[in-house]
């Protein structure tokens, strides 16, 4: 009996956790399509994001695309005010956080200008160029060049 619970509790754990290299896979093409930013959140909303700042930046993020695919305008707010909310939470949490500076900037740049949601996209810009050949992991550094060479805040 006890190995029949742990055997329950691994296959739980094991189908709730998404690892980040998943995450940054689909947020690559989340704006894409609006399948794809609902897999991107779907994924996002399946991590434990709680505690966890980066993780919680793209579910963040990912509530910010479902608002430009929402029917009602209420939806459309209240998606985005969450999705901010969670952004600036993993930011406050870890300001020297260069993938959470990355996805403000993300969303930042692309965001409706109503919204009002664009004051740190010239310092998100300058922290990520300052601060991209610092990053020791070899598979984060990589992302973020990739992040920046597409773009449009730094195609500008």
């Amino acid at each position: 009996m006890k190995l029949l619970v742990l055997f329950m509790g691994l296959i739980f754990v094991n189908a709730s956790s998404v690892n980040i290299t998943e995450v940054r896979n689909l947020y690559r093409h989340a704006k894409d399509t609006k399948e794809n930013t609902d897999k991107f959140f779907e994924t996002t909303q399946k991590t434990n994001y709680q505690n966890k700042p980066v993780l919680s930046a793209y579910h963040g993020c990912a509530l910010t695309l479902k608002a430009s695919y929402a029917d009602k305008k209420m939806s459309k707010i209240s998606f985005f005010r969450k999705g901010k909310k969670l952004i600036e939470a993993a930011i406050e949490a870890e300001p020297n956080n260069i993938e959470l500076r990355m996805i403000r900037l993300s969303v930042q740049s692309s965001a409706p200008k109503i919204t009002r949601y664009y004051k740190n996209i010239e310092d998100d810009k300058n922290f990520l160029t300052n601060n991209v050949e610092k990053i020791s992991s070899p598979k984060l550094k990589e992302f973020i060049k990739g992040f920046m060479s597409t773009s449009q805040a730094f195609n500008k």
